[in-house]
């Protein structure tokens, strides 16, 4: 017989379909390079601005932001998958993926290689 906290844990196919890890992660980018400042920075922070509003168009908003975050990561030279899931929602988002001179790294890596860039 499974006990109560077994029959909470969720299998592989429910964690397919939590939404929230990877558009954190893609925020989490954002926040780093509107920190960062410069040009770019600051069109990165509209952007992330605009989402946070509430707009009612949070899915292509987090298009965009995604869009946005990948243009900065190839701009330091960051290879990368990034998710936002299906229309921007987050639902059936795959894990975010970035690498370094042919290296993967990680998510807290490619922030400090943010933390670290000179802004233009």
């Amino acid at each position: 017989m499974m006990n109560a906290l077994e029959s909470k844990k969720l299998n592989d196919l429910e964690l397919d379909f939590v939404a929230g890890g990877t558009l954190t992660e893609v925020n989490q980018l954002a926040d780093a390079f509107a920190k960062k400042g410069g040009t770019f920075g600051e069109i990165v922070a509209e952007v992330h601005s605009a989402l946070s509003s509430k707009t009612g168009v949070v899915g292509p908003l987090n298009i965009l932001l995604r869009e946005a975050v990948g243009k900065g990561l190839n701009q330091l030279g960051i290879s990368h998958d990034l998710s936002v899931g299906a229309l921007g929602t987050g639902f059936m988002s795959k894990d975010n993926k970035y690498s370094y001179n042919g290296k993967s790294i990680s998510h807290d890596e490619v922030l400090k290689i943010i933390a670290n860039a000179k802004v233009a």
